[in-house]
């Protein structure tokens, strides 16, 4: 099974579950596109671009280069800049460029050190480093600034205290995010394995 993490996609914005975007079994992919307020097609069209790379985990090197042209050329504001770093980032991480990615949503995130999340698309790209402390360090951060989905940041933390055999953490995250999206049913089959599996018997 492929990890499923959420992402946040930060431009023209919205919020997204995306079903990949991940290279571990299990999490909730989560992207978040930013809403680009402003800019030209080139921001526009980077952001349209990184909300497909959210939803199907699949970009191209010419998604990429509108982002580009968006940070050379267009006149964006701080927080459009903001947005479009982000979304590049996502399309990098759909490419699997992970450094770009990373260089990207640092870039974001000293515009915007307020924003949580960039924390959770940050985190992600951790996760997929198998750097699961760095990934919990940031979804945490993400909480505690405030998110409009809580219950991503909550499931994606959850999924990186599981790869450090964290449990107990791993399921009052779980647990967590079901209460703040009941309707929501991966924790609920994450949670459930989890127990499963703890109450095994060692062979």
């Amino acid at each position: 099974m492929r990890a499923q993490l959420l992402h946040v996609l930060l431009g023209l914005t919205a919020l997204f579950l995306s079903p990949t975007l991940a290279a571990e079994p299990g999490m909730a992919g989560g992207a978040q596109s930013m809403t680009i307020l402003g800019g030209d097609d080139s921001a526009r069209n980077c952001y349209h671009a990184a909300n497909i790379a959210a939803r199907t985990d699949y970009s191209e090197t010419a998604d990429v280069a509108d982002c580009t042209r968006a940070l050379e050329q267009s006149r964006l504001t701080n927080r459009d800049r903001m947005a479009t770093f982000v979304n590049r980032g996502i399309l990098y991480l759909a490419l699997r460029q992970l450094d770009q990615a990373a260089a990207d949503f640092d870039a974001a995130i000293k515009l915007d050190p307020a924003s949580g999340e960039v924390f959770v698309d940050r985190g992600n790209m951790a996760f997929m480093r198998q750097s699961y402390e760095h990934a919990i360090s940031d979804y945490t951060r993400a909480l505690e600034l405030g998110l409009d989905k809580d219950h991503i940041a909550y499931f994606n933390r959850a999924m990186a205290q599981e790869r450090l055999r964290k449990f107990d953490g791993a399921k009052a995250d779980y647990r967590r995010a079901m209460e703040l999206e009941p309707d929501w049913f991966l924790p609920r089959v994450r949670l459930d394995s989890l127990i499963q599996a703890s109450a095994e018997p060692a062979n």
